[in-house]
């Protein structure tokens, strides 16, 4: 039982490490941005799970990895959430990568934070196998990947880095 309890434990540090992401090199929006619909034409395609569908002719995409049971994502979820709007009016767009194990936990997670852009249910277990042009597989949540609509990266860290998106973006 106690080994069961300290395995368990470790990999929820794994999973939630902030130190587990590594930041991959910045490419301006502006220097990439193009009519490219890669991204939004794949979106199309998904299945949501919240009202929010994901705006077509964003300039930028932030795939953001999180899920309620995780610590560190709920710590800075309400600081996302409040980001979002300026995010959005700066022509981006936010997808929710939900990694909770049920639907009904991904929708309490939606509410309980007010999450107020476009989610997607993912298997934690196969996160690999999500095809979202320019996915970068995270090591740990919370996490981003942030796309061009074209899916080229843009930047790859920890989901923290969400909160200096200004910066990242005119690099």
């Amino acid at each position: 039982m106690k080994r069961t309890f300290i395995a368990s434990l470790l990999a929820v540090i794994c999973c939630c490490s902030i130190n587990a992401q590594e930041t991959v090199e910045s490419t301006a929006v502006s220097a990439i941005a193009d009519n490219n619909s890669a991204v939004p034409a794949r979106l199309q395609q998904m299945e949501f799970i919240s009202e929010a569908k994901p705006a077509a002719d964003a300039q930028f995409y932030v795939y953001l990895s999180s899920a309620s049971w995780c610590p560190p994502c709920r710590a800075i979820m309400p600081r996302i959430v409040a980001q979002y709007p300026a995010i959005k009016n700066a022509g981006g767009e936010i997808i929710l990568l939900c990694c909770d194990r049920t639907t009904e936990a991904g929708l309490v997670y939606l509410k309980k934070y007010g999450i107020p852009f476009p989610a997607i249910m993912v298997d934690p277990r196969s996160v690999a196998g999500i095809n979202l042009p320019g996915f970068q597989i995270p090591r740990g949540i919370p996490s981003i990947s942030i796309v061009n609509p074209a899916g080229e990266l843009i930047h790859a860290g920890h989901g923290a880095t969400l909160l200096r998106w200004q910066d990242i973006i005119k690099k």
